[in-house]
């Protein structure tokens, strides 16, 4: 067998750094055996520099060993595997609203209370998509909140991104991915080469990635839109049909008959025109270089550019305001005015575009002082542009003019008048008059000035001497919303036509101090306290902010650490938050009045349904809510109070375990109520008389014609015009336990290691506007307040990894699991209230060819688990933000370096 130093190097890096994605050992000091001195290095969290990886605060560590094990091609795919991530988030899976971003959200508290960093500084985007991961040397994911390191935004905690810097030689890597159902191919090229002397060093980094389609047609579980009806599944559709819903009739497509329209017969399958897996393709280009200028002073410089072209496509637009087709055309199939909804296919469907550029350039020198300070002082400039094109928009005024027979002779620009109640009846000429492009552009801008200086203050306690750091931060964010043209005049439905733009900026200082109380004593191996502060003045916030951290670690005897930490947090509204424009988005929403004369809701549901004038035996062709959302620059700050506590043990035998609780609080949240949540506590409360009925403002706020008697709803049937602008409206109370569970030793004439990692969520609780009642989505299919999605909040989420390697090659099988979620408006209607559990195996091996040459081949979800049923579904007839939609993935990987 071909043995290579190389080859034993790499293996051992991967059985390492399995073992690193559980927790470092949390014994380590400052000298080694030799008693030569060791590197002291910043870990996230603290800008204190140690010896020891281990704080007080829980830090998980992922290597770019861990990554490339785990077969993913792009940093998404890698930081949603992660079982501290619960809740929403953008992403593949992702179509109907998607921006084209790739986000986290730990403890499932929103991706704006996690903060993403790179080399510990903000980039304007946040977007995961412009990390590549062939340029990323290790993931720090911290699990706690650190406000007073990082500033606003870090309520949930952190995910920082360190990218290699010392690297030398060049690295090629191609990694080919395909599904068992031969679609959604993934591609990887990348390139990453450096070199360094005794004054410096260089690295540059390419990497280009391309994600094909998959259609919600071409998976089983998805192929039809699913409605139930006598106890039974039915494949159903959408009420906007291609040949036109008025009233609840429609025209019967073969014997021309009017008829009562059928959602068995006539429903629109949209599934088979619209993404389950959205494409993209990502270019990215990053360097950095360290020069030493002095033997005390030295200069770096770091730069970035991505750009992601990435689509979204769904089902043909639709006239879903219900224009009117007068009397007086002379296709009007029964002689009175009627309001269509006609779905209109002609047009190919409603395609999303987005050209997103991401630049990102720091530079700044760093140094010592007095031969034991460490400083340096840094200005971090970030920006994106995001150009996006719609197309297949309609032109509402333009529909009308081409169903009234007076408008269309009065513009000499109106091909002829059209019959909207029959399918193919658009005509080249008609599409091109009443269909008009959506090109809006947004920009966002961050600047960033930096300066930071760590060290000893001079002094010793009896466990040593007393660290400490300091610094300041000055922040400058922008952002621009500029909307097409047509837009701006009203012409595009549903698009919002209001340009917005803002500014804010932000100084803030910083200390912390770590306070070595003993050291070497019986049950007291090491005693330390840290704390930390930071004052923090927003020029829009009336008051400014002061937030404070405390740290205890203990080691009683040798391998043994107990810890715990106590923060308060503070997040001020983000950029997009305040600025972001008015728009309209459709939201699913559990329809209160379905059956309701023989279901089984409550008396006041039921009487609310009959004043509204809805038959008992009422359905839905499409539970979607015509919902406006945006920004409100009232907006004020979020607060938060953190706690955690845990311990960590080692032995050296081989294993390591770790269990952190974890307990946040937030008041004053920044959210919506959801549309789930105002339809409830509205049609749950006497006579519509809860407050939150005033956010619905029925179908003249969305532009939809009405419903004949009621005024909440569009003459389809469905809820209308809720309006959720952003607002400080919720609390939220989050606790739960992360365990880290890690095994190694040699068998045979290889070594064998099991990582178990994983998050109970005990509590996940959150009220979503003042007096309203609160939610406990612990375990539960709820609102997810951030994403305004519904989301499987898990109670318990795991992941297993066995791997073996022995001389030229290793394997590795790796399990994750996510518990059940219950339909938290689980009704005895519903055929399925629960989101089931799932079970995802991947399987992976690498066979080391020659000195410099890897293969790797691999499989994941091996057992091509599709994702679960659920009546109340978010899309796809299941929740996907939750679930892998894709099924089975074949990967092949080829790793090359000199």
């Amino acid at each position: 067998m071909h043995k290579n130093v190389l080859a034993k190097s790499v293996r051992l890096a991967l059985i390492s750094g399995a073992a690193a994605a559980a927790f470092t050992s949390p014994v380590v000091f400052a000298a080694d055996e030799d008693g030569a001195k060791v590197e002291r290095i910043e870990v996230t969290g603290s800008r204190i520099k140690r010896t020891d990886l281990e704080t007080a605060s829980p830090i998980t560590v992922f290597s770019s060993a861990d990554i490339a094990a785990s077969g993913v091609s792009t940093m998404e795919d890698f930081i949603q595997t992660i079982p501290a991530i619960n809740g929403g988030a953008e992403g593949s899976t992702v179509n109907n609203g998607s921006r084209g971003f790739a986000t986290a959200s730990l403890r499932g508290l929103g991706s704006g209370r996690t903060l993403v960093l790179i080399n510990g500084r903000r980039f304007a985007s946040g977007d995961l998509n412009s990390i590549p991961t062939a340029y990323v040397e290790r993931v720090e994911v911290l699990r706690d909140g650190a406000s007073t390191v990082y500033g606003s935004d870090a309520i949930a905690g952190v995910i920082n991104f360190i990218t290699k810097k010392d690297f030398e030689g060049i690295e090629f890597q191609v990694q080919y991915d395909e599904t068992a159902e031969g679609d959604g191919e993934k591609t990887l090229l990348s390139m990453t080469t450096g070199a360094s002397n005794d004054k410096g060093n260089v690295v540059l980094s390419l990497q280009y990635t391309d994600r094909k389609t998959i259609f919600q047609g071409d998976r089983s579980f998805s192929e039809c839109p699913l409605f139930e009806r006598d106890g039974e599944k039915v494949c159903g559709g959408s009420g906007t049909i291609p040949y036109g819903n008025f009233g609840g009739r429609v025209k019967d497509p073969v014997t021309g008959v009017v008829r009562p329209f059928d959602q068995a017969i006539d429903g629109y399958n949209y599934a088979t025109t619209s993404y389950m897996v959205t494409p993209q393709e990502v270019f990215s280009i990053n360097a950095a270089g360290r020069y030493e200028l002095t033997d005390t002073v030295s200069a770096f410089l770091e730069g970035g550019f991505t750009n992601r072209k990435s689509d979204q496509l769904m089902a043909a637009e639709g006239t879903f305001w219900a224009p009117t087709m007068p009397a007086s055309n002379p296709y009007n199939p029964v002689g009175e005015d009627i309001n269509v909804a006609r779905r209109l296919t002609e047009s190919g469907g409603r395609a999303f575009t987005q050209d997103f550029s991401d630049y990102r350039m720091v530079y700044g020198f760093e140094g010592t002082v007095f031969d034991s300070y460490d400083w340096d002082l840094s200005y971090n400039f970030a920006r994106f542009i995001d150009a996006r094109l719609d197309e297949g928009r309609v032109n509402p005024t333009r529909i009308e003019t081409l169903l009234d027979p007076a408008l269309c002779d009065a513009d000499d620009a109106c091909p002829e008048v059209w019959n909207i109640t029959e399918a193919n009846t658009l005509t080249p000429e008609m599409l091109a008059y009443a269909f008009v492009p959506n090109s809006p552009i947004v920009r966002g801008e961050t600047r960033q000035l930096l300066g930071n200086i760590s060290g000893g203050l001079g002094f010793e306690l009896p466990g040593g001497e007393v660290m400490f750091a300091a610094g300041f931060e000055k922040r400058w964010e922008e952002y621009q919303s500029v909307p097409d043209g047509a837009a701006s005049i009203g012409q595009i439905y549903s698009v919002a036509g209001e340009p917005t733009e803002g500014e804010i900026s932000v100084e803030e200082v910083y200390a912390e101090v770590d306070l070595p109380i003993l050291e070497g004593l019986p049950f007291a191996e090491s005693l330390r306290v840290t704390a930390a502060i930071r004052y923090s003045d927003f020029d829009f916030l009336d008051d400014s902010s002061t937030n404070t951290k405390f740290g205890f670690e203990w080691v009683p005897v040798d391998g043994l650490l107990i810890r715990a930490t106590q923060a308060t947090g503070f997040r001020a509204p983000g950029i997009s938050e305040l600025f972001a424009p008015q728009s309209q988005t459709n939201l699913p929403y559990n329809e209160p009045c379905t059956n309701y004369a023989t279901g089984s809701q409550n008396a006041i549901v039921k009487a609310n349904c009959a004043a509204e004038g809805l038959a008992g035996d009422f359905q839905l062709s499409s539970n979607q809510s015509g919902t406006v959302v945006g920004g409100n620059p009232d907006l004020q700050p979020e607060e938060s109070d953190s706690f955690t506590a845990g311990f960590v043990y080692s032995h050296d035998i081989g294993i390591s375990v770790s269990v952190d609780y974890f307990d946040i609080e937030i008041t004053n949240g920044i959210g919506t109520a959801g549309t789930d949540n105002v339809v409830s506590a509205c049609w749950n409360s006497v006579n519509f008389s809860n407050p939150l009925c005033d956010l619905i403002e029925g179908p003249g706020l969305t532009g939809d014609s009405p419903h004949p008697t009621s005024p909440y709803r569009t003459t389809l049937g469905a809820v209308a015009g809720v309006k959720l602008a952003n607002a400080n409206l919720s609390t939220f109370e989050t606790s739960g336990f992360d365990f880290d569970l890690t095994y190694k030793t040699d068998i045979g004439a290889g070594s064998f290691a099991a990582v178990l990692n994983g998050t109970y969520l005990d509590k996940y609780n959150y009220t979503p506007f003042e007096g309203g009642e609160m939610v406990e989505a612990a375990g539960k299919v709820a609102a997810d307040q951030w994403e305004t999605t519904l989301a499987v909040f898990s109670e318990l989420k795991t992941n297993l990894t066995l791997t073996y390697a022995m001389d030229d090659w290793t394997v590795s099988w790796q399990s994750r699991y996510q518990s059940e979620g219950e339909d938290y408006f689980a009704s005895e209607d519903n055929l399925d209230n629960i989101a089931d559990a799932v079970f995802y195996h991947d399987v992976q091996g690498t066979y080391y060819v020659l000195e410099n040459t890897s293969l790797t081949v691999g499989i994941k979800n091996l057992f091509d688990q599709d994702a679960p049923y659920i009546s109340n579904n978010q899309d796809m007839n299941t929740i996907p933000s939750s679930y892998d939609t894709a099924g089975q993935y074949w990967y092949a990987k080829v790793n090359v370096k000199f």
